[in-house]
């Protein structure tokens, strides 16, 4: 009979498949108890380290701590457990700490290079090519084009604001407002240099027009799109190397190669797919960089340098955990050093 066809979830809207609602997850609470430094030390000797001094151990827990200490460790444990390889010392763990610190100081004072030159760059083709000192407050320059791209620059312009509020003491900021009515804020000059290495990248990679942002990746011998990639990079580095995270072993977003190049001055592309998520690679972007600013850099003897200082080629870390891939060494980038 007619009425006996049950009807289908496919046929009649209101009929919907039984599905078989999942548990609800366990509620998982954090239960370990915070501990002294002593106790950190007992732990720490308990799972096998060789301690020869505890009270400079303690002096060192008490100053660097035993959880940002812990993420220095991984590759001096048994695989697949939580004591440490026999004969591992402190001395070991404090070795690899000094070694991420001065890898650290390192980047830093490249970037504060790059960045200045950045700002610059941005600076003199975005305000030539707009015509206009005060582009940067202009949401007219910003796309548009979208929602997210008119929500993304309006908190743009809104973070720009912010920071010229805030740095309306400094002696700079402060003589413009003493001395001129109009325009009613400093040119971008003046203002960029308030700006951090993020927002300037924010401004960059907004700008609607392509024109001016091409010519300061000509400026950097690289495209359009591989610059944009690597500024990112180098803010997400800067970033780690401000808060002070561990950066000699850290996994990157996926960055994209220099497709140009620069009179060869580049990494065999064999040799990029397999680690441009790695450290090595953004150490190849620094130095390759670096010579653009200054063909006198030394940014990548200094990076050897160090590796050698701190035992990492001999121990082979620098492969393992930091990209470096078989002839690294070859590149002419690096062989020319």
């Amino acid at each position: 009979m007619l009425f006996d066809r049950k009807p289908t979830p496919l046929r009649v809207g209101f009929f919907l498949p039984a599905y078989r609602s999942m548990p609800p997850r366990p509620i998982r609470h954090f239960t370990k108890p915070a501990i002294d430094f002593q106790q950190q030390l007992q732990k720490l000797q308990a799972r096998g380290l060789v301690v020869a001094n505890e009270p400079r151990a303690l002096r060192y827990l008490a100053n660097i701590s035993y959880y940002r200490l812990s993420g220095y460790w991984g590759s001096f444990l048994v695989p697949g457990t939580s004591r440490f390889e026999p004969g591992t010392t402190l001395d070991d763990l404090l070795h690899r700490y000094q070694f991420d610190k001065q890898l650290r100081l390192l980047c830093l004072e490249a970037i504060e290079r790059l960045e200045i030159s950045f700002r610059t760059q941005l600076i003199y083709h975005i305000t030539r090519y707009t015509g206009d000192n005060n582009w940067y407050e202009q949401a007219r320059f910003f796309k548009r084009s979208t929602p997210a791209e008119q929500a993304a620059s309006t908190r743009l312009l809104s973070t720009i604001r912010g920071e010229l509020d805030r740095a309306k003491s400094k002696t700079f900021i402060a003589d413009y407002y003493r001395f001129y009515d109009q325009p009613r804020n400093p040119p971008a000059w003046m203002v960029l240099e308030l700006l951090s290495f993020g927002t300037l990248y924010n401004l960059f990679n907004q700008f609607v027009d392509t024109t001016p942002k091409l010519a300061i990746a000509n400026h950097f011998h690289l495209a359009l799109r591989v610059f944009d990639s690597w500024m990112q990079s180098i803010n997400g580095v800067r970033n780690k190397c401000a808060h002070h995270d561990r950066l000699w072993d850290i996994a990157m977003k996926p960055m994209l190669s220099n497709q140009r190049g620069h009179a060869g001055y580049w990494l065999t592309e064999s040799n990029v797919t397999a680690i441009n998520t790695k450290m090595y690679y953004t150490l190849s972007i620094f130095n390759f960089l670096m010579v653009q600013v200054s063909q006198s850099s030394s940014f990548g003897r200094r990076v050897v340098a160090l590796l050698h200082e701190y035992d990492m080629l001999t121990l082979g870390l620098h492969r393992q955990y930091m990209g470096f891939p078989a002839g690294w060494d070859q590149e002419i980038m690096w062989l020319e050093l």
